[in-house]
């Protein structure tokens, strides 16, 4: 809506020096017997105006909203004051500014030309929270256990969150080091995740990684595979562009306090992909025999300058390929897009739902034909997940330079929303919006439900927190969270040929991957 709204006052700029077309509205209105008409049409065209301007809370936050409001208040008021009172004064004015055309229009023009800017580069204008300390909100809760917690996928217990800590990623920035973590879905602190190296035998054959090697994790999926084992892919942007494959496998803790002994999760490296050379990738959706859709953002040469450029413009500036072993990676017909982000597939249906993040639009691709059945528009779409038929996803409620009256690499909380669609036809179902909360750039937003709770937890690419919020329990028995069948136990996972033998104790990766 900011760039409609910028556009509109663009041209209105561009339009007010050309003095011949001003001068021949100006003879149209002044010829006409009564103003009465159009009284009328502007009260009708104001009436939208102030609705739409006033219509969410807080709305006199936002640049764009507080311009079409007084648009539409001095429309209604011009209006009513003909109707009401008399047509002659304006009518004066009116010949006032065409006698004296340029004093007017030149300043008018550059307040057009000014307002059409500042809406472009600014959307929330309201205040900041103070989120130096690690306090929730009025409407949001937060947690401060995870830094950069940009993707995240649950446990097939139901019980812990595994998400990747992103590190960062070029060329917009540097891209550097991160960990993938484990927290607990209900009390959300953090529980230690362990992670071994064995052979490569989910990849392509020829990646080889170890404890040492340079690990940036991005997006993240997680499936059971056909043999009934847990597969996690992880988007990895040091060393190159490439796919981590890992097995999420079932860890015996040791019982305290006479306790039960709980189920925990580690997980042993099973081969990685590498990206084709001109790709930069994102996020990854893993099929059940092992393949993968993974999205193609832009090129390495893609710059700021690039950015700013499609954000207006639009064009398309990648696609999502698919890998499997035997034909290797393919373009994805129908994909192609403005910076193709978050992506899931379901194989059910062989439809392949994409967000593109610049073109601020999720489509649903039906991969056999490349068609697109449905789209879907909101603002810098992320992250997508597929969860009971519904589609989760989060957007920014504010333009991108928004950004800056941030302090650089730290949380930003500015608005942003939650939407809940149905899969099937990209229809809202309910959304939740958040302004002023101690919370901000949402990257992937996870509902989770147990017989006691039903939240959603949020996701971000910049912040040492998560943030979860309630919906209301929901005990539908088709609602309910699926249990995990055939969880691999430790022992059988290692029966692969490895070099390893045994799980070591416990360790978090983070300190794994930093030896």
């Amino acid at each position: 809506m900011n760039i409609a709204v910028a556009v509109g006052f663009l041209v209105v700029a561009l339009l007010l020096p050309f003095k011949p077309l001003a001068l021949r509205c100006a003879a149209w209105l002044l010829s006409l017997a009564s103003w009465r008409l159009i009284a009328v049409g502007g009260i009708l065209l104001a009436l939208p105006l102030l609705i739409w301007g006033a219509g969410i809370a807080d709305w006199y936050f936002y640049s764009a909203r507080i311009a079409l409001f007084v648009i539409g208040l001095l429309l209604m008021g011009e209006g009513l004051y003909i109707l009401m009172v008399d047509a002659a004064p304006l009518q004066k004015l009116l010949r006032f500014m065409a006698k004296h055309y340029y004093l007017i229009a030149i300043p008018m023009s550059l307040i057009c030309l000014l307002l059409s800017i500042f809406i472009l580069a600014r959307s929330y204008i309201g205040p900041i929270p103070d989120v130096s300390s690690c306090k929730s909100g009025s409407t949001l809760s937060v947690s401060c256990v995870v830094s950069n917690p940009e993707d995240m996928v649950i446990t097939p217990d139901n019980r812990f969150i595994l998400l990747s800590e992103f590190g960062g990623s070029g060329p917009l920035n540097e891209a550097g080091p991160g960990n993938l973590a484990l927290v607990d879905a209900q009390t959300k602190l953090p529980v230690p995740l362990a992670i071994i190296y064995s052979d490569n035998t989910w990849g392509d054959g020829q990646c080889v990684k170890t404890a040492d090697s340079p690990f940036g994790p991005h997006g993240i999926d997680l499936v059971e595979r056909t043999d009934g084992r847990h597969q996690l892919a992880v988007v990895n942007h040091m060393g190159g562009e490439s796919i981590e494959m890992f097995e999420l496998v079932a860890v015996d803790s040791a019982a305290q306090d006479n306790a039960p002994r709980l189920t925990r999760w580690g997980l042993v490296w099973r081969g990685c992909v590498v990206a084709p050379e001109e790709n930069f990738i994102n996020d990854v959706s893993l099929l059940s025999d092992g393949s993968f859709f993974v999205s193609h953002m832009y090129s390495h040469k893609f710059t700021t300058a690039d950015f700013l450029y499609q954000l207006i413009a639009k064009q398309d500036t990648g696609y999502v390929l698919h890998w499997d072993d035997h034909t290797g990676f393919s373009q994805v017909p129908g994909t192609e897009g403005s910076q193709p982000n978050g992506l899931v597939f379901d194989e059910a249906s062989n439809i392949l739902y994409v967000a593109f993040n610049i073109a601020d639009k999720l489509s649903a691709i039906d991969v056999i034909t490349g068609q697109v059945l449905h789209s879907f528009y909101a603002d810098a779409l992320d992250n997508l997940v597929l969860d009971q038929g519904n589609l989760w996803l989060t957007s920014l409620d504010h333009a991108v330079l928004d950004v800056l009256v941030c302090e650089e690499n730290s949380l930003c909380p500015l608005p942003f929303t939650v939407t809940k669609l149905d899969a099937n036809s990209l229809t809202e179902i309910e959304h939740w919006s958040f302004t002023q909360q101690p919370f901000g750039l949402p990257s992937v937003a996870m509902p989770f439900q147990t017989e006691t709770l039903n939240q959603v937890i949020v996701g971000t690419f910049m912040g040492d927190r998560l943030a979860y919020f309630d919906v209301g329990l929901n005990l539908e028995p088709t609602l309910r969270p699926r249990l995990a069948p055939n969880v691999q136990p430790l022992e059988e996972s290692l029966e692969e040929p490895s070099p390893l033998g045994n799980f070591p104790d416990i360790e978090p990766i983070a300190e794994q991957v930093d030896r």
